[in-house]
């Protein structure tokens, strides 16, 4: 049975009916409804470009290398491919997961103890668009035999008004198990800005 995590909240995943060989963490959103009257009366809909990414950090919680351990859209995979990225969905349309990013934790590099998923809307400063305007959001873990674990859903909270990043959850290492807290921090740079931040 899944459980549903409120922020904040953390869950141990290394359990006996789990298969952690491969971790699919899906992420969500849905598309913006119109906000205009006009836009509202031609069916229109404004394009968000959601980005999923991941961030290998170390024991002390950095990039070792920005380069290698940032996967995202332009940089899918890990060295090691132990960490693998779906690849970027420019709309966000349809049922389930817009993006995936896959963990093969057996496999992991033990120079690797925190992984941060995030999500940042693709030049939303640009686009005057931001995480208020996004509805349903989540991230969920789903182990290799494809039962889902755990859940964190979010949408419309009035701090993220203005941001354009979410850090949504995270996958760490505690006394030598496996956890996944729900984050849920929005964040008002892009992937860029969030980069120099754990350097």
């Amino acid at each position: 049975m899944t459980i549903n995590l409120k922020k904040g909240q953390s869950i141990v995943l290394d359990k006996s009916e789990y298969d952690l060989s491969k971790l699919t963490m899906g992420l969500g959103w849905d598309v913006a409804k119109p906000k205009g009257l006009i836009e509202g009366f031609l069916g229109k809909t404004v394009d968000f470009d959601l980005d999923g990414y991941a961030l290998l950090l170390n024991r002390s919680g950095k990039l070792k290398n920005y380069k290698e351990d940032v996967i995202y859209y332009a940089h899918l995979e890990s060295k090691d491919q132990t960490v693998v990225h779906s690849g970027d969905n420019l709309t966000g349309e349809g049922q389930g997961d817009d993006e995936q990013i896959l963990l093969y934790l057996n496999s992991l590099s033990e120079a690797y103890e925190r992984i941060v998923l995030g999500v940042n809307i693709y030049e939303g400063l640009a686009r005057k668009q931001n995480f208020g305007m996004v509805e349903n959001a989540f991230v969920r873990a789903v182990d290799a035999s494809g039962i889902e674990i755990a859940r964190y859903s979010l949408s419309g909270e009035a701090s993220y008004e203005g941001k354009i990043s979410m850090l949504m959850g995270e996958v760490y290492k505690d006394s030598g198990q496996w956890r996944f807290k729900a984050l849920g921090n929005p964040i008002q740079s892009d992937l860029n800005g969030i980069v120099k931040t754990f350097l």
